[in-house]
Order: C-alpha cells, then sequence, then structure tokens
C-alpha cells in the first residue's frame, strides 16, 4: 500500500497509507467547514491537500494548522468517524488508532509533521536561500522520485484528485 507523508525543505514526514491522509482531509473539510464555515480554509483544503504550499503561505497555513488541531480536539474520536473495522484490524492498511479520545490525538503526528516540513522548509531557505514547497507527497522511494521532479506549473494546473491520490 502506497505511504504518504509531508514534504518541505530537505525531509519527508511519513504519515502512514493514501487512505489514512485522505481521511485527514476528509476530516478537515468537514469540521472546519462546520465550524467557522466563513473562513477561508483553501490553503489547506486546496493548496496543501492538491497542490504545495509558497513561501508566503506557510504561517499562514501553520496558524490554520493551529485551528485545526483545536477543532479536531473537540470532536470524539470513536463518534466523529466512521471507522473500517477491516482496515484497522490490519496495521498495514491503517497506521490510525481510534481508541484514542479525540481527533486531534488520532491525528497528532499529522500536526506535528506538517509543523515540521514547514520548518525544514524555512530552514532550508534560511540557510541556502532555496525554498523547498511544502507539499503532501508520495513517500516511498520509487514514487517521490517519480513526482519529485514535477514542475510546480503541473501542480498550479491540477483538477480533481492531488497526485498522491493517483495511482
Amino acid at each position: 500500500m502506497r505511504k504518504i507523508g509531508f514534504d518541505g525543505g530537505h525531509s519527508i514526514y511519513e504519515l502512514g497509507p493514501a487512505p489514512d491522509v485522505a481521511l485527514f482531509f476528509d476530516c478537515l473539510n468537514a469540521y472546519t467547514e462546520e465550524t467557522n464555515h466563513a473562513q477561508d480554509w483553501s490553503l489547506l483544503t486546496d493548496r496543501l491537500y492538491r497542490r504545495y504550499l509558497r513561501r508566503e503561505e506557510l504561517e499562514p497555513a501553520l496558524a490554520l494548522m493551529v485551528q485545526v488541531r483545536e477543532i479536531f480536539t473537540q470532536k470524539p474520536a470513536a463518534s466523529s468517524v466512521e471507522w473500517d473495522a477491516a482496515m484497522l484490524a490490519n496495521p498495514e492498511k491503517s497506521w490510525l488508532n481510534p481508541s484514542q479520545p479525540t481527533l486531534a490525538d488520532v491525528f497528532s503526528k499529522y500536526f506535528e509533521s506538517f509543523a515540521s516540513a514547514c520548518g525544514s522548509a524555512k530552514s532550508l531557505f534560511d540557510a541556502f536561500d532555496i525554498y523547498q514547497p511544502v507539499r503532501v507527497v508520495i513517500s516511498d522511494l520509487a514514487g517521490f522520485a517519480r513526482d519529485k521532479n514535477k514542475p510546480l506549473a503541473e501542480y498550479d494546473s491540477l483538477e480533481g484528485e492531488p497526485v498522491w491520490l493517483r495511482e
């Protein structure tokens, strides 16, 4: 099963199988819209999900992700998601633990990894004046090697599913 992670700067932070990461973004979409539909969440729901974050978008995206974590803290894990028992019974199919008290706990690695990817992108830029965008990537070597050198313009024009969800 394809593994997915956050890429930023000089590091990849592996999150787990693609369905787990898709579930994170499904929850992000559902609960941010429900909690604060007037706010623009597109830095996370479009830019991060489907494309990449530009350098000037890092701080605003980090601030939004802090808000998402706060929203997820209010959502009990057991009743906020319909957990697929077959998926969760097999650690190869899911790295998530739905027995955690809240969605923030279930996805804590995602929040920490996102902050780390943003920090890595900033440090690479500060040290070498090179910005390697923060984005969601296939984290296994073959998939990452294939997608690493795709022009950013290809991501900018992307419609539909993100690259990391395509076969």
